[in-house]
């Protein structure tokens, strides 16, 4: 498993003496686990540490698997906690790298009362998993192609009228899983006319009315890695809808125009935010420009004013400004892109229209 040997460089470069990784994500990211369980690198010695519930699914993967249950129910269960599976494989050593960003506070304070020092490795796996490989960039692809089967669909239905949000949600689910998703990255938004302005809106029973926005903010996952993708439809836009939309798809061209191996993503934001302010909507801009894409569907790097975050090529980042007058409607416009050393490859779901 090549990305162990990332790992052992996490370990390096953190001066941990051991690593322990308990995030899903990072689980699949790493060593191809989905499912509960903490990944534990020590002595050139990779183990998986899971429930014993995982203990079948968890052989599949290849390597050293210790299975925990409160009692000892099999020759191979090893009996008692997480933790004192934990204390048994780090064997004394005190210097522990761990992805902190995904412990809760209870698990947090076990930790500190079991080990000494625990050195944080949050950002450096995050690092890690924000440049994608090819295989990564195939999949996400991959599952850009089935969004965009299921953004046709949402179109076409938002076209046909007398249909509400939920059905048109559902008609989006149902083909993203037709055309081969595992799951959907996030929940389908679909949202009309005045719930347009909410974000983050949850499909409700309301119909469409003509001339009003259709956001649709879907994503599909495909082995393990996600898509986002947002369009909003306007048959015969009155007049206000049609000139937003026109200041956010403007705002978003010249964001995408930003995006490069080597750009900050602090510019790319004000890049976009620029163009909404000078006409007079800056206020309604209300979220950051956009996010990187992968195993999660928001991850580093993270395209805001206030990121730190340099683009690097192969990551993958969503531009999305948008602009949302609240009790009237809103609009957004999103692709993922994938970052290159010159124009970035812009993963498209459907074309831009009015």
């Amino acid at each position: 498993m090549k990305r162990l040997q990332k790992l052992e460089e996490i370990r390096e470069r953190s001066g941990s003496e051991c690593v322990i990784i308990t995030a899903e994500p990072n689980l699949y990211y790493y060593v191809n686990f989905e499912g509960a369980g903490s990944l534990v690198l020590c002595d050139g010695r990779s183990t998986l540490v899971v429930p014993e519930l995982e203990r079948n699914r968890a052989m599949e993967v290849g390597l050293e698997v210790v299975s925990y249950f409160p009692f000892k129910i099999t020759e191979n269960t090893f009996e008692g906690s997480m933790l004192s599976v934990f204390q048994k494989l780090l064997d004394g050593h005190k210097k522990i790298g761990i992805d902190m960003n995904w412990l809760n506070s209870t698990t947090f304070l076990q930790f500190k009362n079991l080990l000494s020092d625990l050195i944080d490795v949050s950002d450096l796996v995050l690092e890690q998993r924000s440049v994608k490989d090819d295989m990564e960039i195939s999949m996400i692809k991959e599952a850009g192609k089935i969004t965009s089967s299921a953004m046709k669909v949402g179109m076409e239905k938002v076209l046909s009228g007398n249909v509400s949000e939920k059905q048109v949600a559902g008609y989006i689910d149902m083909t993203m899983k037709e055309e081969g998703a595992e799951d959907y990255a996030f929940p389908s938004i679909v949202a009309f006319a005045e719930n347009s302005s909410k974000p983050h809106h949850i499909p409700s029973n309301k119909v469409f009315e003509k001339g009003m926005p259709a956001v649709v903010d879907i994503g599909a996952k495909y082995n393990g890695y996600c898509f986002d993708s947002t369009r909003t439809f306007i048959p015969s836009p009155k007049e206000e809808v049609r000139k937003i939309y026109e200041i956010v798809l403007q705002s978003q061209l010249e964001a995408i125009d930003q995006v490069r191996d080597g750009a900050k993503a602090s510019e790319v934001d004000m890049t976009a935010r620029k163009v909404i302010e000078r006409s007079g909507y800056g206020k309604y801009f209300i979220h950051s420009t956009g996010h990187g894409v992968g195993i999660e569907v928001h991850e580093k790097p993270y395209v805001s004013f206030t990121s730190r975050d340099i683009l690097k090529e192969n990551m993958i980042v969503t531009v999305e400004p948008g602009i949302y007058i609240p009790n009237k409607f809103g609009i957004r416009i999103e692709d993922t892109i994938v970052v290159t050393k010159g124009k970035p490859e812009v993963l498209e779901t459907s074309y831009k229209l009015l």
